[in-house]
């Protein structure tokens, strides 16, 4: 029995020898299995890390109808809170509720579902004008949502600088075989009595620099993502991970640590496979195929919902806020007490 190093050469074990669960500082351990004989045998497992908790919390359902939501429906898709800070005041900002335009505008799903800090839901009715779309056609969609009784609601948001831009992954060297995950709605599992999304593992498979055909039919920027996506999936928030333990090329050897939004997921890439006779060899004579999913996800880059949240519209409405929060601050009757900056001493 045999172990792939980090280096390129093997490590030999006698017969007989059970390995050690971790070598050389690389994560995962030998997971023991036993073959058809009763014979045990060892196979290397890749750990999957533990999601963060508020990471599930960001995510929202999408319904048709007040109706469906109430009820649970599989029918809609998924979207996620995102926050921009304001510019005056950082403790303050804006809440947008994040999805796929099509989830709103061809599925025709533009009311909100969250959790409720009492173990339930609740349930906003918006209305497809609400939502604002990407103006070049990227398949993207938010609405402001200003929640007027925060604590009763159970979620949290991703802020802005945890987007992907394209400065930041060539500075990471992002690429091919970076990890990624998904936190998504599940539609025949998604939960009726409140949202329990669910995670999906995988790969960037290609980078978004040749463009791929949207069912709209027009060409748009998207990562490929090596895991499936499936019907509810759409609007889900896709995030790269580097951990200490993450492989990367040899000559990149610095890279940041941490997890960011890679983008957000529309679609996946289908194959279509010819039916075959009873002998699994001739095809049908009337030429039917099946679709088949190919386990490849597009994925809207992370800089797009930048760009949208960036737009005239909601960017005068932010301004507007922050015209506001300073108009409160320059009318209180409180005057802050603290060293003003040039009575400050220099320090030692």
């Amino acid at each position: 029995m045999y172990r792939e190093s980090l280096v390129p050469e093997l490590v030999l074990y006698p017969i007989g020898h059970e390995p050690l669960p971790t070598w050389c500082g690389r994560p995962g351990g030998y997971e023991l299995r036993h073959s058809v004989s009763g014979k045990p045998f060892y196979v290397w497992k890749k750990p999957v890390p533990r999601i963060a908790d508020w990471l599930l919390d960001c995510v929202v359902y999408l319904y048709p109808s007040a109706q469906d939501a109430d009820a649970g429906e599989a029918a809609g898709g998924t979207g996620f809170l995102a926050f921009v800070r304001s510019e005056v005041n950082p403790d303050y900002g804006v809440v947008y509720c994040v999805t796929d335009s099509h989830v709103i505008r061809e599925a025709g799903s533009p009311v909100i579902r969250l959790n409720t800090k009492d173990g339930g839901r609740d349930v906003l009715a918006l209305e497809h004008d609400d939502w604002i779309h990407h103006p070049d056609g990227d398949d993207l969609a938010v609405c402001p949502v200003a929640l007027s009784n925060p604590d009763y609601y159970h979620y949290n948001v991703i802020e802005t600088d945890m987007l992907v831009t394209k400065e930041f992954m060539e500075r990471q060297n992002m690429g091919p075989g970076d990890e990624v995950f998904m936190v998504g709605r599940f539609g025949t599992h998604e939960g009726r009595q409140r949202n329990t999304p669910v995670v999906r593992f995988g790969n960037i498979s290609m980078m978004p620099w040749e463009p791929i055909m949207h069912g709209r039919g027009y060409t748009v920027e998207s990562f490929l993502v090596e895991t499936r996506s499936l019907s509810g999936f759409g609007g889900s928030p896709v995030f790269v991970y580097h951990t200490p333990h993450t492989p990367y090329p040899s000559d990149f050897p610095d890279r940041e640590q941490g997890i960011w939004l890679l983008g957000v997921d529309w679609g996946h890439l289908p194959i279509f496979e010819n039916v075959k006779e009873k002998n699994r060899k001739d095809d049908v004579p009337e030429g039917w195929v099946v679709e088949s999913n190919s386990g490849q996800m597009a994925v809207t880059p992370a800089w797009k919902l930048q760009e949208l949240l960036d737009t005239e519209d909601l960017a005068v409405g932010r301004k507007q806020a922050d015209d506001e929060l300073s108009k409160r601050r320059d009318d209180s009757p409180i005057v802050l007490d603290m060293l003003p900056e040039s009575a400050k001493k220099p320090s030692r």
